[in-house]
C-alpha cells in the first residue's frame, strides 16, 4: 500500500511516453526518451522504474504486434538498451546495498565495542573516584594516627576527635563522652551541633538504664538508619530524631568512652562511611587510652595517695605560680595551714587505721568547704594547706572558720562509737604579710603554731 502511488506513477509515465511516441512528427524523439532517464529512475526510484519498464516494454510489444505501431528496428535496440540501463543500476544498487549492510554490520559491531569501551571507561572513572575517595580517607586516618600519637592530653585528644569527625564524616550533631577518673560514670566532654552547656552538665552513670550506658554495655557499634524501624529507639522520635549512631571507644573489652550522633533525617550515613568510622574510632580509642593513662599517672604523681589531695611538691609549685599572678594583677592571695589537734594521741588511742580515716574525712571536709578557685593539698603528716587566690585576710578568716566548724561538728566513726576531732588553722595573706612563697608559708605556719599554743581548735591570722 505504501508503494501504490509509485506503481501507478510508473504505469502512467509509461503510457504517456507510449502515447507521445505515436505522434506523427516528434514521435521518434519520444520513443528514445526512456533510454535517457531509466538509469536515473532505477537508481533513485526503483519501484517506479520497475513498473515503468514493465509497462513500457509490454506496451511496445503489444503496439507492434497487434497494432503495427512503432518501428521494429527501434523496438529491439531500445528493448536491449533499456534492459541494460535498468540492470546496471540495479546491479550497482544491490552491490551498494550489500556493501552498506556489510558496512552497517561492521559499524554496529564497532559501535557496540565502543559503547562497551565507554561503559568500561565510565566504570573505571567511578572506580577511580572511589579509590581517590578511599585514599583521602586513608590519608585522613593516617593523619588521625599521627596526631593521636603526638598528644598525651585527654582534652587535646577529644578536640582532635571532634575536628576529624567534622572534617571526614560531616556529622550534623554529635557528642563525645569519656570515662571519668573514678571509672563510675561517663562525662560528656565535647559537643557539636548540640546544646553544649546542657550536654556538658550531663554525667552518665555506668550502671544506669539510660540509652547511652545501655549501648555502652553492649560494646558494639550501632547504626540505625531509621528509628521507626527499630522498636527500642522509637522514643527518639519524640525528640525529632530519625537516625542514630553510637560508636564505643573500646580498648581490651572495656568501653572508655563513646561518640553518639543523631539526625532529624533518615540515612545521614551510608554503610561505607559507617565502616570507615569504625576504623577511625578504633584509632581514636588507642590514642584516648594512652592519654587517659598518662593523665592518671600525672594525677597520681601530684596527688596524695591517702587523702586524694594534691601533694606537697605540687602545692609549692602552684603557690609560686599563683603568687606571680597575684603580683602581676595586684590582687590578694591567702594561705591557710591546718593541723589536726592531738592527732598523735588519737592514733595511739584508736589505732592508725582510725587515724587514716580521720585524715581522709578531714580532707573531704576541707574540699567540701573550698571552691573551684582554691587548691587544697596535704602539707605533711596531719597538716593540710589551702591556697585561696583573690581572697583578702578577712575573707580567708571567714573561710577558715567554716572549715573549723565543719570539722568540729562532724562525727568520726570508730567501730561502733563516734569520736570528735578539732583543727587549728593559721592564716597569712599576700602582699600584706609576705612577698615570697617561702615567706608566706613561714608566716602562715607561725600563725598555726600560735593557734595551737593558745589552746587549739581556733584560727590565728598573721601578724600574731
Amino acid at each position: 500500500m505504501v508503494n501504490l502511488p509509485q506503481k501507478f506513477g510508473g504505469i502512467l509515465l509509461a503510457l504517456a511516453i507510449l502515447g507521445l511516441a505515436l505522434l506523427p512528427g516528434p514521435g521518434s524523439f519520444f520513443i528514445c526518451v526512456p533510454v535517457f532517464f531509466i538509469g536515473f529512475l532505477s537508481f533513485t526510484y526503483p519501484v517506479i522504474a520497475n513498473w515503468f519498464l514493465g509497462s513500457y516494454l509490454l506496451g511496445l510489444v503489444c503496439g507492434r504486434v497487434f497494432f503495427h505501431h512503432y518501428q521494429q528496428n527501434w523496438i529491439v535496440s531500445e528493448f536491449m538498451a533499456l534492459l541494460i540501463l535498468f540492470w546496471v543500476p540495479t546491479f550497482i544498487r544491490n552491490k551498494h546495498s550489500e556493501s552498506w549492510k556489510k558496512f552497517s554490520s561492521i559499524f554496529n559491531s564497532r559501535k557496540e565495542e565502543f559503547d562497551k569501551f565507554r561503559g568500561g571507561v565510565d566504570t573505571l572513572k567511578k572506580e577511580n573516584t572511589q579509590i581517590e575517595k578511599q585514599l583521602r580517607q586513608i590519608e585522613h586516618l593516617y593523619d588521625v594516627i599521627k596526631e593521636a600519637g603526638s598528644t598525651l592530653n585527654v582534652q587535646e585528644m577529644i578536640e582532635l576527635t571532634k575536628e576529624f569527625t567534622e572534617r571526614m564524616f560531616d556529622l550534623p550533631h554529635f557528642i563525645i563522652a569519656v570515662l571519668s577518673n573514678d571509672g563510675k560514670k561517663y562525662e560528656i566532654r565535647i559537643t557539636s551541633g548540640c546544646d553544649e552547656p546542657l550536654f556538658r552538665s550531663f554525667e552518665l552513670d555506668l550502671e544506669s538504664n539510660g540509652l547511652a550506658p545501655l549501648l555502652a554495655r553492649e560494646k558494639k557499634p550501632i547504626w540505625v538508619s531509621s528509628v521507626e524501624k527499630e522498636g527500642r529507639f522509637s522514643k527518639l522520635r519524640s525528640l525529632a530524631i530519625q537516625s542514630f549512631l553510637f560508636l564505643p571507644f573500646l580498648v581490651q573489652d572495656r568501653v572508655i568512652g563513646f561518640l553518639c550522633s543523631y539526625s532529624p533525617n533518615e540515612n545521614f550515613l551510608d554503610n561505607e562511611k559507617f565502616s570507615n568510622f569504625q576504623v577511625f574510632c578504633n584509632q581514636i580509642s588507642i590514642g584516648l587510652q594512652k592519654s587517659l593513662l598518662y593523665e592518671k599517672v600525672q594525677k597520681l604523681s601530684i596527688t596524695d595517695g591517702l587523702t586524694k589531695l594534691y601533694s606537697h611538691r605540687y602545692f609549692k609549685q602552684r603557690l609560686e605560680e599563683e603568687l606571680i599572678l597575684a603580683n602581676r594583677y595586684n590582687s590578694n592571695l591567702s594561705l591557710l595551714i591546718l593541723d589536726i589537734d592531738h592527732f598523735k594521741h588519737y592514733n595511739d588511742t584508736y589505732g592508725h587505721v582510725a587515724g587514716d580515716y580521720v585524715l581522709m574525712e578531714v580532707a573531704k571536709l576541707l574540699k567540701d568547704q573550698s571552691d573551684v578557685t582554691h587548691l587544697v593539698a596535704r602539707y605533711g603528716g596531719e597538716e593540710m594547706v589551702l591556697i585561696a587566690p583573690e581572697t583578702t585576710k578577712e575573707q580567708a578568716i571567714e573561710l577558715a572558720e567554716k572549715i573549723r566548724w565543719a570539722v568540729e561538728s562532724n562525727a568520726f566513726a570508730v567501730g561502733r562509737e563516734t569520736t570528735k576531732v578539732t583543727v587549728s588553722i593559721g592564716v597569712a595573706t599576700f602582699p600584706h604579710d609576705a612577698l615570697t612563697n617561702l615567706d608566706l608559708i613561714s608566716k602562715a605556719d607561725k600563725a598555726l603554731y600560735a593557734a595551737k599554743g593558745r589552746g587549739r581548735n581556733r584560727i590565728v591570722a598573721y601578724p600574731i
